[in-house]
């Protein structure tokens, strides 16, 4: 299991640049050495800070082999597409308008029967597997948000899906945040044998209090990090981790990336400047 970094941006503008630059790194390792890129995306705030990543790859001269792409969504609510609480749609609008991953390879969830979560779940399971294949069975990156409660994807605390173990997707008729009708990845793909990398990225004083519990010290590194505009602190994670956030992990590496407020509102955090 990786152990995390934690990367603050000294402002809210600048998550998107760090957040871009790491996807960008990942995505030409795992073509490189695997001819295909696997990535989960999560909705809520994130799409908006991928918006520049068409633009970093030009920045670093990187062709993006987006036929080589395939995405799958990190959780879904039950509804069309078309819906503003899509997160497909979120993503649709800030990201796949100007990065044009092929259609087929942009998996979204089986909109047929909405109604019954555990039959899109377990359709959007069997996507989700034959997605992975293309990675040698292991996702290579998910992209995720967290909230001010702690859950990430729709993992919520204290909820029944914390305990799935066989499930890679599962439904949930009760979600806490509405809609309440969603699927998830669960606990037993983001981790260390079904995700090589993860990205957690968020921003505001919402986000400090987790960002105090999910780890148990904040160390200034020495580290050098290529993005200016930012801090690279050491990171020690909560055992047992007290958000589902916290229980989220992966064999290669494990990234948060917050912004100078956040990190202010993390309880005796050093300051990030």
């Amino acid at each position: 299991m990786s152990e995390p970094r934690l990367i603050v941006s000294f402002s809210k503008d600048d998550i998107s640049n760090h957040l871009c630059h790491a996807i960008v790194d990942i995505c030409v390792n795992a073509i490189a050495a695997r001819g295909a890129f696997t990535i989960a995306l999560s909705g809520g705030s994130l799409p908006k800070f991928l918006a520049e990543l068409t633009q970093v790859f030009d920045d670093k001269g990187v062709d993006p082999k987006l036929d080589c792409w395939h995405v799958i969504l990190a959780d879904e609510r039950c509804v069309p597409s078309s819906d503003d609480d899509s997160n497909l749609k979120a993503l649709n609008d800030e990201l796949f308008s100007v990065l044009a991953v092929p259609k087929s390879q942009i998996h979204g969830i089986d909109e047929s029967s909405l109604e019954d979560v555990d039959a899109v779940a377990s359709a959007y399971e069997s996507v989700v597997k034959l997605v992975l294949e293309k990675s040698g069975g292991i996702l290579d990156l998910a992209v995720l948000g967290f909230g001010p409660d702690g859950h990430t994807c729709s993992l919520f605390p204290d909820h029944a899906l914390l305990q799935e173990t066989s499930k890679w997707v599962a439904g949930i008729a009760d979600s806490p945040k509405p809609p309440p009708k969603r699927i998830t990845l669960t606990l037993a793909v983001l981790c260390p044998e079904k995700t090589r990398h993860v990205i957690f990225c968020g921003a505001g004083s919402s986000k400090g209090p987790i960002l105090r519990s999910v780890f148990q010290s904040l160390d200034k590194s020495t580290d050098e990090y290529a993005v200016p505009g930012g801090a690279v602190y050491k990171v020690t994670r909560e055992d047992p981790p007290p958000y589902p956030c916290g229980m989220v992990t992966s064999s290669d590496s494990m990234t948060w990336i917050v912004d100078a407020e956040a990190m202010h509102q993390a309880k005796d955090a050093p300051s990030p400047y």
